[in-house]
């Protein structure tokens, strides 16, 4: 294993041409550092540990993950599990977080709204009846 002249790790991949670390030539005369030491290598040193690197969601995947809610009742339930598991979970990139969360408080939003609109309904039952006799009205003329 080759140790790094700039960072002074010893380089996990045999043969490199440059360190895994801090991306610096193995193969060439020292390089200097940069100013302010960046945070990649402490990413790099925990992505290492844990066996393979954290793989960003292709856009396949989000389209398959979006294709789960289709499927009644038990894409919502797959979609939410997903969701949390890739919000909270150590696995993810921070791009896959932030999208989990944002669906995640989607996923609030249409339920509160969906629980407001039905407390709304049953206190104004006038509004319903309305509501059914146009439905009625739709599925007649059909």
């Amino acid at each position: 294993m080759d140790e790094c002249k700039v960072c002074g790790r010893q380089n996990p991949i045999e043969g490199a041409n440059f360190c895994y670390y801090c991306g610096a030539s193995l193969r060439e005369g020292k390089v200097e550092l940069p100013e302010k030491p960046s945070e990649e290598p402490a990413k790099a040193d925990a992505e290492f540990a844990m066996g393979s690197p954290v793989k960003p969601f292709s856009t396949a995947r989000w389209f398959g993950l979006l294709l789960l809610l289709l499927i009644p009742p038990y894409g919502w339930i797959a979609f939410l599990v997903i969701a949390l598991i890739s919000a909270f979970g150590a696995n993810a990139t921070e791009e896959r977080r932030s999208f989990a969360k944002a669906c995640l408080l989607f996923m609030l939003v249409v339920v509160l709204v969906a629980i407001w609109a039905n407390a709304y309904l049953r206190s104004h039952p006038e509004l319903l009846a309305e509501y059914n006799k146009l439905f009625e009205q739709i599925q007649t003329a059909r």
